[in-house]
């Protein structure tokens, strides 16, 4: 087996929900021993949206049941977290302190830990205390604002961007504290929330309503900025299509034979074709029409406009671009079938991210991990008859 770049790291995965296990999973598929620590019936991920969150977020980890509320677990705690690199956690202000696997007390067992905390708000101001989920976060940070038709309620992005893009941050940002953390010894707490990143992903919104004044609104499957972009319908699918830039509106009229709409006062400029935008989206619908979606792409990719297949879920999940580049693969699931599930989306030439394992069954290396750590069966046996520690998978 290869190296890889984070093979002596140990990361110990206290969270719930999704952007702290997909975290823990973006290390895991670099080779980190990410230790998945589970209350007892299993982190809540396990238990909704049916089975497909696990494969995604608990890839090449090892499942360890330790119920925290129990005295005897913070010896087990305490034990781990002595040899650990980096610790992911998603409780609200309080609770570690309450379980204590706060910082300030597990620093002084590691000094050298870097410990990253994602919640909701963040651990200061004040929303601290609510709880959140992926779409609270798209809903206040103004995303949910911006999406969908103007005529309808604001929508929820269809995936958990808030969640995913948290889960980057806290990998990256832990990483960069662990690179530290070898330099000088020091560990720190690093600190990420999923209304942060909700609020980074709007950043240029927010800039244009501090230039202007105008709250900008919803704009659904088309673009304020430029015209023409959005869906658009052909004889068979739909494409997408996006010109940003002026040469690119010329090319799509010359990939169609259709040089009369540049001559065409409605579409002559940017800003005459936003002004005219239904009116250009009408008659380009009509073009588009006398063309299956495969020529027209065919026609529009060899000028060098940007456009693209407008694909299901179905569709997206079996698409040979992705599964040859290693996005989409497939991985043995908990129950041992077989499953799509996507990887770490970044390709790295000489030590790549790549998945050794599926998702564990809850608490399946509970008996490994402590055995490891030097507890003998007789006192393994002890702590599970006690309830302290589960190993029934």
């Amino acid at each position: 087996m290869a190296v890889r770049p984070l093979d002596d790291v140990t990361v110990l995965d206290f969270s719930q929900g999704v952007a702290g296990p997909a975290a823990g999973a973006f290390l895991a598929d670099l080779g980190a021993d990410v230790l998945a620590i589970e209350p007892p019936g299993g982190k809540t991920a396990r238990k909704y949206s049916g089975p497909n969150v696990i494969p995604n977020i608990a890839r090449n980890k090892r499942s360890i049941v330790i119920d925290l509320k129990a005295d005897e677990s913070t010896e087990i705690v305490q034990n781990l977290v002595e040899d650990a690199d980096i610790l992911f956690h998603n409780n609200r202000p309080g609770v570690s302190e309450r379980l204590g696997i706060d910082y300030e007390t597990l620093s002084e067992i590691n000094p050298a830990l870097v410990y990253c905390s994602i919640t909701g708000y963040g651990e200061t101001g004040p929303y601290s205390d609510r709880p959140t989920i992926d779409p609270l976060a798209q809903a206040m940070s103004g995303l949910m604002s911006m999406t969908g038709e103007a005529d309808r309620k604001p929508s929820r992005i269809g995936a958990s961007v808030a969640d995913i893009g948290t889960a980057l941050a806290a990998a990256f940002a832990s990483l960069s504290a662990f690179r530290h953390a070898e330099r000088t010894g020091e560990g720190q707490k690093v600190e990420t929330s999923l209304l942060d990143t909700a609020a980074s992903v709007m950043g240029s919104w927010y800039t244009e309503f501090d230039k202007n004044g105008e709250v900008p609104t919803r704009q659904g499957h088309t673009w304020n900025a430029y015209a023409p972009s959005g869906v658009f319908e052909t004889a068979t699918d739909p494409i997408y299509l996006a010109t940003p830039l002026e040469f690119l509106w010329e090319r799509v009229c010359d990939a169609v034979d259709r040089e009369d709409w540049q001559d065409d006062p409605r579409f002559e400029t940017s800003d005459d074709r936003l002004e005219n935008r239904d009116a250009l989206h009408a008659e380009m619908d009509e073009e588009f029409s006398n063309y299956e979606r495969d020529e027209l792409l065919d026609r529009l990719h060899d000028g060098g406009v940007p456009a693209s297949e407008v694909q299901t879920v179905g569709q997206a999940a079996h698409d040979p671009h992705l599964h040859e580049r290693g996005t989409i693969c497939e991985i043995e699931d908990v129950d041992g079938e077989e499953v799509l599930a996507t990887s770490t989306p970044a390709l790295l030439s000489a030590t790549p991210a790549t998945i050794e394992s599926g998702p564990p069954q809850t608490g399946e290396h509970t008996r490994e991990l402590l055995a490891e750590r030097g507890y003998d069966e007789a006192a393994i046996a002890d702590l599970i008859d006690a309830g302290v520690v589960d190993a029934s998978n």
